[in-house]
């Protein structure tokens, strides 16, 4: 990639994080002390770090599912081979989750996405009204493909408090409706008005990244990709897969690394699913190993939980459990990310 690349990445990632931690993850990543990571001298200075650090930190990031519909049927993800019901969370229930987590810890950003497509929650709009109300120095996110982005709700959107939009795309006008099972022309032109009007609105504090999963059907097209929308977007980003969504897909050349560490978000992060339980994981499409229930219990009795500490010490001994914790997406994250924490 050229330097602009880097450069516009840079910026675009230290307006979300800390100069520092960008500073640190290019530097195990892109450089060649990435050497070191995971060689038995940084092992030995890495497993002090972690040790050391998960014995204060409490949870900053809260992820909830406020609805598992989604209308796309991508080729790399298992939506349409989920049992869960059909559901979206109700305004009531999500204030009383949100309540119950932020009496407690102090959250410093919100993502509202889980297992299904954010925009399919008719009342998204009313419930980032509500954080920005009540909450106004929280930081919301949300991941969406786009395609049910109408000029009306872009509108609403860009009228609210919100850090960051992320759009999942995955690909070109010539693979997009292949690996999506969407309408490549209408996704576009949603974004494209999103992105005019929030120029119109004088509103780019609303950050944009566009994001590509490579894939046999789309990894010929990576350049054309970076090209429709490096002028438009803050950031653009195309990665491999490297996750098997806890076995529940196949994926050929997953991205795979040796060596695993404990999960930062065991201990920074809380999951909720559009039910009210707090999951080990946002991987766990089925909702199959849930803590508690935050329409039922208080979050530090499920977060300070038995069966949830004896996940964490296993972690730390290095136990990853199959299916979710053996083969998982933050593997290379968790190499590097406890320096930054």
């Amino acid at each position: 990639m050229k330097p602009s690349y880097f450069i516009k990445e840079w910026k675009y990632h230290t307006k979300i994080s800390s100069k520092k931690r960008v500073f640190v993850k290019f530097l195990l990543t892109r450089t060649p002390i990435s050497k070191l990571v995971n060689t038995s001298l940084y092992n030995k200075i890495y497993s002090g770090i972690v040790s050391k650090k998960t014995k204060t930190i409490e949870p900053i990031f809260l992820q909830i599912e406020t609805t598992n519909v989604c209308n796309g049927k991508c080729l790399m993800c298992p939506h349409k081979n989920m049992k869960r019901k059909p559901k979206v969370m109700n305004q009531k229930n999500f204030e009383k989750i949100v309540d119950n987590v932020l009496s407690s810890y102090k959250i410093k950003r919100i993502t509202l996405s889980g297992f299904g497509e954010p925009l399919a929650d008719l009342g998204l709009i009313e419930k980032i009204k509500f954080l920005n109300k009540k909450y106004p120095n929280v930081k919301i996110d949300f991941f969406t493909n786009g395609s049910m982005l109408t000029e009306k709700k872009a509108g609403e959107l860009l009228k609210l408090k919100i850090e960051k939009i992320v759009f999942s795309i995955n690909g070109t006008e010539n693979n997009y409706n292949k690996v999506t099972g969407m309408d490549y022309k209408r996704t576009k032109r949603n974004i494209d008005n999103f992105l005019k009007l929030r120029e119109k609105m004088r509103r780019k504090d609303i950050l944009v990244n566009m994001s590509l999963m490579i894939l046999d059907q789309n990894k010929n097209e990576l350049d054309k990709f970076y090209k429709t929308w490096e002028n438009k977007a803050d950031s653009v980003m195309m990665y491999p897969p490297s996750s098997t969504w806890a076995g529940k897909i196949k994926i050929p050349k997953l991205l795979r690394i040796s060596k695993n560490w404990p999960c930062r978000p065991l201990w920074r992060n809380i999951t909720v699913d559009v039910d009210g339980n707090v999951l080990k994981c946002w991987k766990d499409i089925e909702s199959e190993q849930k803590f508690g229930n935050l329409l039922k219990q208080n979050i530090k009795e499920i977060y300070l939980s038995e069966n949830f500490n004896i996940l964490r010490q296993e972690h730390l001994k290095n136990k990853f459990n199959p299916p979710l914790c053996n083969n998982c997406d933050q593997s290379i994250d968790s190499s590097i990310d406890w320096w930054t924490f």
